[in-house]
């Protein structure tokens, strides 16, 4: 084809690269679409807030609380000093237990022998480590006390060793608050079975195999009281 000028001109033809450009763009998106709902992924028309989808293991850690202290609770035992007379007496001190405020705790604390600070005001303790009590049963006024061991007393036949006894007996007998307690028995437990043993005292006459006792069995360990 000539134009008015002379110059030749080419005819003009539709370009078939374009439409092929767009089919391949369109069938892209489609594609891009049908993955993004395979793969479960949701189109939203707003925002929205992604943490409350979070599975639990990757939300903040829950703060923690402290739990309360267990209450205490005040009783009495008897420790030991020397009096002016150069006597060993019983004498009875305050206790700060946790627990139930059982018998078997009270008694542990005579076993734990007196603080720091109750040594420097000269308390003292004739018990060493080695005896724990076990378990203790109250019938009628009875009161069994059960011993894994007889290592932390001192040597039989001792005053030492009676006044251990006598600060064991003597609290439960007089200290121990909202039990009636009349009579002490201890019993060592052995292989098969918990034996009651011959506890030595101070005073009176001594008891046969096994008998129980009472504070006034240890009368001698009691402080003097005045006017007497």
């Amino acid at each position: 084809m000539v134009n008015r000028t002379g110059h030749t001109m080419l005819p003009f033809r539709p370009s078939a690269a374009r439409p092929v450009r767009m089919l391949v763009a369109n069938g892209l998106l489609v594609i891009g679409l049908l993955a993004t709902s395979a793969c479960g992924i949701p189109v939203d028309d707003s925002t929205r807030d992604l943490a409350v989808d979070l599975p639990d293991a990757l939300l903040p850690a829950a703060s923690t609380t402290t739990e309360a202290p267990s209450p205490t609770e005040t009783v009495q035992i008897y420790l030991a000093r020397v009096d002016e007379n150069d006597r060993q007496v019983l004498e009875p001190v305050d206790r700060e237990i946790q627990g139930d405020g059982s018998i078997n705790v009270i008694l542990a604390e005579v076993f734990a022998g007196p603080s720091a600070d109750e040594q420097d005001a000269g308390l003292i303790s004739p018990f060493a480590e080695g005896s724990t009590v076990i378990g203790t049963v109250l019938d009628g006024g009875l009161l069994e006390v059960h011993l894994d061991t007889l290592d932390g007393f001192p040597p039989d036949d001792s005053a030492s060793n009676r006044l251990a006894f006598a600060m064991l007996v003597c609290t439960a007998d007089q200290l121990v608050i909202g039990a009636e307690i009349e009579q002490v028995v201890v019993l060592l437990a052995g292989p098969d079975t918990l034996e009651a043993i011959n506890v030595p005292v101070s005073d009176g006459e001594p008891p046969v195999e096994g008998a129980p006792v009472t504070c006034d069995n240890y009368q001698s360990f009691l402080p003097v009281q005045s006017g007497n």
